[in-house]
């Protein structure tokens, strides 16, 4: 199994030594590993204890047992409302363990393996066939079949089902009562007929490693001489982006293992959890790391009005919280620029499956950066931290796979439980402070509740929940940009063509800013009296009127689309401009001065768009407003 990119999705398995391997050959026995097949994108890890601690309680919640959920296990993050694990146990897939965001609760799905497990057990939940002819999977059990059943099930429950050697799962559709009168009382969705399945041996840490010290040692060394060789071709002082996860843990390692000449950057965004922070301050101080921190202070409240809560597809945190104080240090620190290794890994999302071994990063001017565990899975991570010894984060122990920022919306909601389970405090004030904004902006109660306000734009997932629950959801934030097309590219009657459209932003700064940003897209002229900005510009002249108003006139209908795209991006910029500061670090004619306002030198802005390329709300325009033109023509990029 493999994805678009071509990376693999299978786990192997040692079942001798009963461990799973990163390499195909066990370095302990010296045999083969068995291929697991995973969902993708395969980017299993380690179970640690907290969520093996939650696996147990489950089992022995729905099934009576909870001796089946051993000490060395695995899980594959796959697709699904919320938090959805593969559950593989003994090199084999047992269950799918969901957050199901309408109940507010984990639940498991059975796999065939493991009702095969269960049985071997003879857990709660098992119902016991006489023989019955023909096909049972993905039919229903035909109820005078039925020779036996825990009197404890429940319309909804996973049922393990018996005849013989023949094992399956299923659902149950009615209480136990009813089975035995019900047509379509339990649904069967697989059987196998191989009887059994007993657990294997108690495998030990020890084993562990040994079975996968021949793979530790060639990843580290060819994340080693990578880092060599990155450090000898560009000669830049060498920093460590270490944000206290366990990739920058690693990546830290690594260099220390070539180098002791770093600094280690740290940006505190004003939304680390309490543990992160303390526990990159005393790894610093144990490692005897040069600690650099680069401090947001309070930019993420002072940009809440502005912006509403941060979303999936609209991060502005990172751009005010993460980047800008980033920026500023990697300024003030590395003037001639540095070296920043990072612990980026492909399987991490879409956005980072073509990440490269070295990158300059668009963001931050005169950062380079290095990703020499781009191609680790988290099993890799994880087996390379416990090689190692290495001490990390302590909110990896209470089930949270994500240490960044506690409240980011691209945790997961069942994350966001467990914050609050540890850090009420935290979560309550944040809760109140959604709720306050909700109620503000005419969006319903449920809108926090259930989560919707990750996102700007719905994705189907979250619309069909919507509709699940009752809840009357907008399919795009109230709060987002809104962009309104009057007229598509059409001729003008005194010629050449035309593009008329609205744009409504929240928070909007006013005319003057965006004329100022307007300057990097060609010559303003700013007309107080009639509330209108008007830029000339090879491609055509466009009007931009304080009520939101844009016209655009270009000689031909493809200039007139690659105005409106650059007077639009420009429009949004000034109207959501948080003074960061990465446009004035990044322009080299250093025509942007940061203030109290943006203010462009024209005289200096040769329009090559390096600030627009740079500004990370341009970079969410897409997603915040939708097509641009109307037309559905894709939009060329400005270089």
């Amino acid at each position: 199994m493999k994805p678009a990119d071509g990376r693999r999705t299978t786990l192997f398995w040692c079942h001798p030594c009963n461990v799973p391997l990163i390499g195909p050959i066990c370095g302990k026995c010296s045999r083969a590993g068995t291929p697991v097949r995973l969902s993708p994108p395969g980017d299993v890890r380690l179970a640690l204890e907290g969520t093996r601690r939650r696996l147990r309680y489950l089992f022995l919640r729905d099934f009576g047992v909870q001796h089946m959920i051993p000490d060395i296990m695995v899980l594959n993050k796959t697709s699904g409302e919320d938090r959805a694990d593969e559950v593989i146990v003994d090199g084999h897939r047992i269950a799918l363990l969901t957050y199901d965001l309408e109940k507010s609760g984990y639940s498991l799905t059975l796999r065939i393996d493991g009702a095969r497990m269960l049985a071997s057990w003879d857990s709660k939940k098992m119902i016991r066939l006489n023989k019955v002819p023909g096909h049972l999977k993905g039919n229903y059990l035909p109820p005078d079949s039925i020779q036996s059943f825990d009197r404890g099930i429940k319309a909804g429950d996973e049922v393990v089902v018996q005849m013989g050697k023949f094992i399956g799962c299923g659902t149950a559709k009615v209480d136990a009562q009813a089975l035995r009168n019900a047509s379509k009382g339990v649904k069967v969705r697989d059987i196998s007929q191989d009887g059994p399945l007993r657990p294997g041996k108690r495998a030990w840490t020890r084993t562990l490693i040994r079975a996968n010290t021949p793979h530790l040692i060639a990843n580290k060394a060819r994340a080693e001489h990578e880092l060599r060789d990155a450090f000898k071709r560009f000669q830049l002082p060498v920093s460590v982006s270490f944000s206290g996860g366990k990739d920058s843990l690693v990546v830290s390692d690594l260099v220390s293992s070539v180098t002791n000449d770093f600094s280690t950057i740290f940006v505190d965004t004003g939304l680390e959890h309490p543990r992160t922070i303390e526990y990159v301050k005393s790894f610093a101080s144990e490692k005897g790391l040069r600690l650099m921190t680069a401090h947001a202070g309070e930019a993420f409240d002072e940009n809440f009005d502005s912006f509403g809560p941060p979303a999936k597809d609209f991060r502005w945190c990172c751009k005010v919280c993460k980047l800008a104080p980033a920026s500023e240090l990697i300024e003030k620190r590395f003037p001639g620029g540095t070296l920043t290794v990072e612990g980026n890994r492909r399987m991490e999302s879409f956005s980072r499956a073509h990440t490269e071994l070295v990158n300059e990063n668009p963001f931050v001017p005169g950062q380079m950066t290095v990703n020499p565990i781009r191609e680790w899975t988290a099993l890799d991570v994880w087996m390379h931290i416990v090689w190692r010894g290495l001490r990390y984060n302590t909110l990896y122990d209470e089930d949270i796979e994500r240490v960044g920022c506690w409240m980011c919306p691209s945790a997961l909601a069942s994350e966001g439980v467990e914050i609050a389970r540890i850090s009420p405090d935290l979560s309550k004030a944040w809760d109140a402070r959604l709720r306050d904004w909700a109620e503000e902006v005419g969006l319903p109660d449920g809108f926090v509740s259930y989560g919707f306000w990750r996102w700007k734009r719905l994705p189907p997932k979250m619309r069909d929940l919507s509709e699940r629950l009752g809840i009357v959801v907008a399919p795009r934030r109230s709060d987002t940009v809104n962009l309104r097309m009057v007229k598509g590219v059409s001729p003008c009657t005194a010629g050449g063509y035309s593009i008329d459209a609205v744009v409504a932003m929240p928070g909007s700064m006013g005319l003057e800013a965006v004329a100022e940003m307007l300057k990097t897209v060609g010559e303003v002229d700013l007309v107080d009296e009639f509330g209108v900005a008007v830029v000339d510009t090879p491609h055509g002249r466009a009007k931009v009127f304080a009520g939101g108003q844009i016209s655009v006139v270009s000689p031909t209908s493809e200039e007139a689309r690659t105005l409106f795209d650059m007077v639009a991006r420009s429009v949004l910029r000034g109207t959501m401009c948080t003074s960061c500061g990465v446009c004035a670090r990044t322009c080299k004619a250093g025509a942007i001065t940061i203030g109290d306002t943006l203010t462009v030198d024209a005289s200096r802005c040769t329009r090559c768009g390096a600030c627009a390329d740079s500004c990370v709300v341009a970079h969410y325009f897409d997603k915040v407003a939708g097509g641009l033109d109307g037309t559905g023509t894709p939009r060329r990029k400005r270089r």
